[in-house]
């Protein structure tokens, strides 16, 4: 008991006198535990955003629970006999009681299990003809056809504003009386309609003989949507505005809804409806742990079908067959964090290892400040377990109470930043793990037969086989979890599942301590061969420094370890950070095709000129889509869409953009050729066996005729058109003169802009040309997948982890150069005297740190190309760039510059740091002392 008090008092003392060395451990136990308890709430978070920012960013159409039943609730299915001899049935309709089928629509969602269950809201159906009516056209429409989908919707008057005459009511059947309707301003403008007006519908084509039953319509109700874009009126399809195509040989064509009275859907389509039902789902309370058990109950939900009454007799209730494209989201969602999760962890484990090494280099320098009293103990009889419970207590006090604030402090930093996620208990084991390794260090590196110092090349080797048996261990784990992962290759998609997957964290961290571990043994025979090649040379410090590095390396290996791990997280960080945002350029400017893309109207060869005329547009490249074709020959016969463009012009528009065929301008010079072989250029899918670049023998079958065919190049992809789809490629010139078909209607366009082009005033320019075109802009699109959550959260992660990695190798290059500080006075005190210079001993400095930051750098640079390679080579990017193909590595030459020279700066700026901390004596005392040695 007296000795466990004396060591104690001895431990306070310790502390109150030499307490700078174990502040650093409690420093490194502060800023583990606050790590800890704000990265995996931060990622959580983050997590949580990228949800709601998918969801929000989906239409109700993309979101919902829907069920499209070609039957009427309450009547029979398959429609009624219409005899046009039978007299129709007198009175008016009465109006059908849908209440009890909604009552039963909500019970089902009220058997359905949570998360579900919740996120499904109330819901609303309508019911719709299965084909158009025809309505004469008002002339002062400019409508050549105007044609209408009967529907009635229960909740319409809750869902629009009437704003002239009343809602629709039933009509009796016979009389040549008009059956009534509402209809939203905006398709009472476009079709010409008013109120009250009379419209006669047409005969022979549409819904059953409605002309003969019912003549005409006439309006009784205008309403106002509100927002035509709300879900509501997504749902309900052409109902808040109506649907105007220009066709070259028609003129325009209208489609429109227009709303009955739900006694009347049965009468007018003579029960040829269908009813469509849809449960919103709102996923505002949707945590990202829930994500795959929703995915999971909504393909569950995919699969059922659920019988719904319209009342308590009726004979034949509507069939359910939900769906909801939520399921995609979902999928791309769980994709997105298992992509995020795998580089977060590949991230982290390297400044994990830096910190165990930081911890154990501390623990050393602890243990060096205390050398004297530790040895005056062990030779007056203490034990080396109670010399290791007396350090061990040390740090147990400093870990403890540093871990506790820190965990706290980040605590304090979450919340203040708006991360609602919750603290979990793994997360306070790992703040506890980060106060409790202080202690375990300080115990582990307090070895009695470590008390006296010896020369590294003099002291004898070490019998344990226990290093050799660790390190071939690291090498044989890095080299299995390599072949392990290079073997099961990329898990695409959600497969990976969520959580971060231990192989991918591991294999890393394994393969950078294997390099790192063949590189320290490789250290002393480059050190030695160092020495002896400036062995020769008059100048000392060379010689000298290489000697020491060589006999009495500083910190032995394990600051190697901190130094090649931050650079390898630093290089691995940039290579992954211009990988990522790299790929999401380059998949944008892939979909695009252009500098701009235009879809939507017809764009003829008048408004191709109109384009082509606005200030900044070099090029306009209308794309005309052929339709299917059908590549006989060559073992097979494939079927691919066909697209027909002026190849000389695309080639000047796609003339820096990532993934355009590199045969394109050989295509072009071919397409000039007079042989009778049309070149073109297939994707893979579209290419059958045996299908190469060069291939002839191979007719292409399209609706204008056959044509012969050349293949000039197969390759993935095509930019600006259809992504993952099975293609041909074709000068438009040369398919119509082998057809002898020139008509031509493109709906797409890429346009090529000059470089001193504002896109954004070109874009408005064209939407002002053409109100329905959809204009895309390729950096617009970039810029909008990396506003993601995920996308700033993997950026905000790139960042701290090179910051941490430098704060980490900033405090091993400081401890490493403090322990090796008495060692440095004592010799330079004597080469002083012999006449060293303050500029050689500086250099003498340098040569303790500077060959481990040479190895440093260049390990650290093997690794940043090897961890990505291995990362991408089993982790799935492509949710996080948008794109259908893996991205290779990209390597940055500027930011791996800016990496490497903060690399040398933190090592600068921590050996000034070490030498303000480790001030020499005076000469004269270092003599006094080394004379004693």
């Amino acid at each position: 008991m007296g000795a466990l008090s004396g060591l104690g008092l001895l431990a306070r003392r310790q502390l109150r006198t030499s307490w700078g060395a174990t502040a650093t451990l409690g420093v490194v136990a502060f800023l583990a535990a606050g790590v800890l308890s704000t990265a995996p709430r931060a990622v959580a978070t983050m997590h949580g955003d990228q949800v709601a920012y998918e969801t929000a960013a989906a239409s109700g159409l993309s979101r919902d629970v829907i069920s499209v039943v070609g039957a009427v609730p309450g009547e029979p299915p398959g429609g009624m006999f219409y005899d046009p001899g039978e007299e129709p049935a007198e009175g008016t309709p009465a109006e059908p009681d849908w209440s009890a089928f909604l009552a039963n629509l909500d019970a089902v969602r009220g058997e359905i299990p949570e998360p579900l269950r919740s996120a499904m809201g109330v819901p609303d159906f309508h019911v719709s003809a299965t084909d158009l009516a025809y309505t004469d056209p008002v002339p002062a429409s400019e409508l050549a056809e105007a044609k209408i989908l009967l529907r009635a919707a229960p909740g319409l008057a809750d869902r629009a504003e009437l704003v002239e005459g009343s809602w629709p009511s039933a009509t009796a059947a016979g009389g040549n009386r008009p059956f009534e309707v509402a209809v939203s301003r905006a398709v009472a403008d476009v079709y010409g309609w008013e109120l009250g007006g009379r419209y006669g519908t047409l005969g022979g084509s549409g819904v059953v003989s409605l002309a003969d039953r019912y003549p005409s319509l006439v309006v009784t109700g205008i309403f106002e949507t509100g927002d035509p874009d709300a879900d509501y009126w997504l749902h309900n399809g052409l109902g808040a505005r109506a649907s105007v195509i220009n066709d070259p040989n028609r003129g325009l064509l209208g489609t429109a809804s227009v709303y009955v009275s739900p006694a009347m859907i049965v009468p007018l389509t003579l029960g040829y409806a269908e009813t469509r039902v849809w449960y919103p789902v709102s996923t505002d309370d949707v945590t990202a742990d829930a994500v795959p058990e929703l995915l999971s109950q909504v393909n569950g939900l995919s699969t059922k079908v659920i019988p719904v009454a319209a009342g308590p007799d009726d004979p034949t209730p509507i069939q359910l067959r939900p769906d909801s494209r939520l399921s995609e989201i979902l999928e791309r969602l769980l994709a997105q964090r298992t992509g995020v999760d795998a580089i977060v962890a590949v991230l982290a484990v390297g400044p994990l290892g830096a910190t165990v090494a930081v911890l154990a280099l501390g623990a050393r320098l602890v243990v060096d400040r205390r050398r004297s009293a530790l040895a005056l103990l062990r030779a007056r009889g203490a034990s080396g377990s109670q010399l290791r419970l007396l350090m061990g207590g040390e740090g147990l006090v400093v870990g403890l109470g540093s871990a506790a604030v820190g965990f706290g402090a980040g605590l304090a930093l979450s919340t203040g930043l708006g991360m609602d996620a919750p603290v979990t208990v793994s997360q306070v084991g790992l703040a506890l793990a980060a106060g409790l390794a202080p202690a375990a260090a300080l115990a582990l590196a307090t070895s009695p037969a470590g008390l006296r110092t010896t020369r590294a090349d003099l002291a004898p080797r070490s019998r344990s086989r226990v290093r050799w048996v660790l390190e071939v261990l690291v090498v044989a784990g890095a080299a299995l979890a390599t072949w392990l992962l290079l073997s099961r290759g990329v898990v695409a998609g959600s497969g990976a599942g969520s959580g971060v997957d231990p192989l991918v964290a591991a294999a890393p961290l394994l393969v950078s301590l294997a390099l790192t571990l063949l590189a320290v043994r490789a250290y002393p025979w480059i050190a030695l061969a160092a020495e002896r090649a400036l062995a020769p040379r008059r100048d000392l410090v060379p010689f000298l420094g290489a000697a020491r590095a060589t006999r009495d390396p500083a910190g032995g290996p394990v600051p190697a370890v901190a130094l090649v791990l931050a650079v390898a997280v630093a290089a691995t960080s940039a290579v992954l950070y211009s990988t990522v945002s790299g790929g999401v350029v380059r998949e944008a400017w892939r979909a695009t095709g252009a500098d701009l893309r235009i879809s939507g109207p017809v764009l003829d060869e008048a408004a191709v000129e109109q384009i082509a005329a606005l200030d900044g547009v070099d090029v306009v490249v209308p794309v005309d889509e052929v339709g299917d074709g059908v590549l006989q020959g060559a073992g097979g016969s494939p079927r691919a869409e066909v697209y027909a463009v002026d190849i000389t012009a695309l080639a000047a528009a796609q003339a820096d953009v990532a993934g355009t065929p590199e045969t394109l301008g050989e295509l072009a010079q071919a397409a000039g050729a007079a042989d009778d072989a049309v070149p073109v250029i297939l994707t893979r899918s579209a290419a059958g066996p045996g299908v190469s670049p060069g291939s002839t023998g191979i007719t292409l079958a399209t609706r204008e005729g056959n044509v012969p065919v050349r293949v000039v190049d197969v390759v993935d992809e095509l930019p600006g058109l259809p992504a993952d789809r099975s293609l041909v490629l074709v000068d438009a010139g040369r398919l119509a003169a082998s057809t002898g078909d020139s008509s031509s209607y493109p709906r797409l366009a890429l346009v090529g802009l000059a470089d001193s082009a504002d896109r954004s005033v070109v874009t408005a320019k064209i939407v002002r040309l053409f109100s329905s075109a959809v204009v895309e802009d390729p950096d617009q699109e970039a810029d909008e997948m990396l506003a993601a959550p995920v996308s700033g959260g993997l950026l905000v992660a790139f960042v701290l982890a090179v910051l941490l990695a430098g704060l980490l190798c900033a405090a091993a290059v400081v401890m490493t150069l403090m322990l090796a500080a008495p060692a440095r006075a004592r010799l330079l005190a004597v080469l002083q005297t012999l006449g060293l210079s303050p500029r050689q001993g500086r250099g003498l400095v340098g040569w303790e740190i500077g060959p481990w930051a040479v190895m440093a750098l260049v390990v650290g640079a093997v690794l940043g190309v090897a961890v990505p390679s291995l990362v991408l080579a089993a982790v799935d990017v492509t949710a996080l760039t948008g794109g259908i193909t893996q991205p290779g590595p990209q390597y940055d030459p500027l930011l791996l510059g800016v990496a490497a020279a903060g690399f040398v700066v933190v090592v600068l700026a921590a050996v000034g740091v070490a030498a303000a901390l480790s001030r020499r004596g005076e000469v004269a005392a270092q003599l006094r002392m080394g004379s004693n040695d």
